[in-house]
């Protein structure tokens, strides 16, 4: 029905040929441009509560939701890193992809030194999106402090043998992966939202960045997160990483030196400068309150999919985030903008659309366009779907690859010395309804997500939240932002001869794969 990096959306069109063609694929991790010297980690942070340490008022935790929205890769990026180096007792990872590129490596960096302190580490991460090699899944899972579990095993990690038989018990279950993004830090704070851990998603790459969005919630929120991620966790689709390897943890764990490669590659990109923006977390996190960009609301909750999605629905359709969308569009009274990388529609997202229109709601869409788009697959099945989208009365945007908000996303630090701009395309996955309630999630408006993957959403009811959010939203409608989309007019010619002759190609495929 509805609402990564090409490695992310290419991941998951490629399951069907994968189980045809191989069980396996090579993924290549982006190398960026490393910076010399020396790296001593910072000394630990005094044991307080991550509230105390960010001077939050800890009494709000239980009956409130801090929420900040992450509007670019920078600050999502060292917001993690501080998070990561102040939590005191446990860190749970939920990620659909987590790469060991120079922004994954730096996080690991990290996620190690804490372990090493004691702090509890959980990954949980999603079989055939994974963008890290075995011998490095396995060097971390040896880390006492740190197990790493895989959700629908089969496809890409561990033994050969293994993978066959867990594929041979669950080849039904092939195309349903788990796309929910979550990391929570002593049950405390969690960030959710469109980004998985790779370059790209951080604006760290010199070719190609997303435009995203997380958000970071504080407090009562946070306990539906770590309900989900139990479930997660505990599922019979989960497994141990080292049964599916087939090596013991305690293998590598008397060699002390094991870990050096990662904190020494680590320090080639740590900056002084990324290192001081960390330290200053806390700084910005004051201004955004003063500013009203961090706000406490009484109504927010996190929603998730079951592990399993649907498979006890008798038509395998929809899901708990597909019926929660469905019911708050139907519920819309004047306005609706969706935020969405891919745009595949069926009969009945039209007919959603359709509705809302009818009864008075102004109804605004924004998604990649066919020069901006990470996947071509994705976006032919939304090129064939595009006028029967504008019939129903609904506005089409389409995001350039040179927007002019880029500039507002870029590392300096990054891009200096570079003689070009990298493209931009869009990623984020949010909606905001009436003015008032704001959903930001991993959750794009396809087929894929409302009926194959488990996907995250957060529905924030606050004013105040929304207004936030819809200063970042009516910029990107801008001309230098985005092309408006008519039925005399589209913007693929901008993407160039190939570009439109591999889209062309694409749109055999049937939309609910894509």
């Amino acid at each position: 029905m509805m609402p990564p990096n090409q490695k992310e959306r290419s991941n998951n069109q490629s399951f069907l040929l994968i189980t045809v063609i191989t069980l396996f694929c090579v993924s290549c991790a982006f190398q960026g441009t490393r910076n010399s010297g020396k790296y001593t980690a910072d000394p630990a942070p005094e044991r307080v509560s991550i509230a105390r340490a960010l001077t939050l008022p800890e009494e709000n935790l239980t009956a409130k939701t801090g929420i900040y929205t992450l509007e670019n890769g920078g600050k999502s990026f060292i917001s993690r890193l501080w998070l990561v180096d102040h939590t005191q007792k446990t860190i749970d990872i939920q990620y659909y992809s987590f790469a060991s590129d120079v922004t994954g490596t730096i996080v690991w960096d990290h996620i190690i030194r804490a372990a090493d302190r004691g702090v509890k580490v959980r990954l949980l991460i999603d079989d055939a999106a994974s963008l890290m090699r075995s011998h490095e899944i396995r060097l971390l899972d040896s880390h006492d402090n740190i197990e790493i579990r895989v959700y629908n095993a089969g496809l890409m990690l561990g033994r050969l043998d293994r993978r066959i038989k867990k594929l041979g018990g669950n080849f039904n279950r092939l195309l349903r992966r788990m796309h929910n993004k979550a990391v929570i830090f002593d049950g405390q704070v969690c960030i959710t939202g469109g980004r998985n851990i790779a370059d790209q998603y951080f604006d760290y790459d010199h070719r190609f960045n997303f435009r995203d969005r997380d958000v970071l919630l504080m407090g009562k929120a946070v306990t539906g997160v770590t309900r989900s991620f139990e479930k997660f966790w505990n599922d019979t689709l989960t497994v141990v990483y080292s049964e599916l390897s087939g090596n013991s943890k305690k293998k590598q764990s008397g060699d002390a030196e094991r870990f050096e490669r990662i904190h020494a590659d680590a320090a080639k990109d740590y900056s002084q400068s990324l290192r001081d923006k960390v330290k200053a977390f806390p700084e910005e996190i004051r201004a955004a309150t003063k500013a009203g960009e961090f706000v406490w609301v009484g109504k927010a909750v996190y929603i998730s999919d079951e592990p399993g999605k649907n498979e006890d629905r008798k038509d395998r359709e929809g899901g708990i985030c597909t019926d929660s969308l469905i019911c708050l569009i139907q519920q819309a009274k004047t306005s609706i903008d969706i935020q969405s990388p891919y745009f595949i529609t069926t009969e009945v997202s039209k007919k959603l659309l359709r509705e809302a229109v009818q009864r008075g709601v102004k109804v605004r869409l924004l998604t990649n366009s066919l020069a901006s788009i990470d996947n071509i697959e994705a976006y032919s099945g939304y090129q064939k779907d595009r006028a029967a989208i504008l019939e129903t009365g609904a506005l089409i945007y389409e995001f350039k690859p040179d927007s002019k908000e880029r500039y507002k996303l870029m590392i300096p630090e990054v891009q200096e010395g570079l003689k070009y701009k990298p493209v931009y395309g869009f990623h984020s996955k949010t909606i905001v309804i009436d003015g008032y309630i704001s959903v930001i999630g991993s959750y794009n408006f396809d087929p894929r997500s409302a009926n194959y993957n488990t996907e995250c959403i957060t529905i924030i009811r606050s004013g105040e939240v929304a207004g936030n959010l819809l200063k970042h939203i009516e910029e990107e409608f801008l001309p230098e932002n985005s092309w408006h989309v008519t039925k005399d007019y589209n913007p693929d010619a901008e993407a160039g001869l190939k570009k439109r002759i591999q889209a062309a190609s694409k749109r055999i495929l049937p939309k609910k794969l894509l």
